[in-house]
């Protein structure tokens, strides 16, 4: 089956101090991923990042740092449980939390959620679009370790 519908969607790939990534477990597929969702009518982007975070895992992240523009690949097709095929055009987000949050569970769209380290990633099961988006996103993180940039606290 094709696809039958695109949307855009919004994501972060929200990282600890001490470099762990934060991955949801999601509940059409089991898999695990970076936190996002569909962009809603009049929102932007980065808004919809934030407020996947909020309501997929408890979390407010203030500022969010750009990634890149994800899309036209069938990595980002998503099949659904009713049949439905969703091709997501996703605009990602990096952050780093600082603080003492946790994140907790939705228990709808997020089932479970786990700090993974960069050499943990292959033993867990990644939604198909994780190949491009985790390496985009530790490429940043080592970017901003590289520099010595201060990264920003959420």
């Amino acid at each position: 089956m094709g696809v039958e519908v695109t949307r855009e969607a919004a994501g972060v790939a929200v990282f600890s101090p001490d470099g762990r990534l934060l991955v949801g477990r999601h509940a059409h597929d089991g898999r695990w991923a970076t936190i996002g969702g569909s962009v809603e009518d009049a929102e932007s982007p980065d808004d919809a990042a934030k407020r996947e975070a909020r309501e997929e895992v408890g979390l407010v992240l203030d500022s969010l740092h750009p990634l890149g523009r994800f899309a036209d690949s069938p990595i980002y097709d998503v099949t659904y449980p009713d049949g439905i095929v969703v091709r997501y055009a996703v605009t990602m987000y990096a952050a780093v939390l600082e603080n003492a949050a946790q994140p907790v569970p939705d228990g709808r769209e997020i089932l479970d959620v786990a700090w993974v380290a960069r050499d943990d990633l292959e033993r867990i099961e990644l939604a198909t679009d994780m190949a491009e988006i985790i390496p985009a996103a530790f490429a940043w993180l080592d970017l901003h370790a590289q520099d010595n940039s201060p990264l920003e606290t959420h």
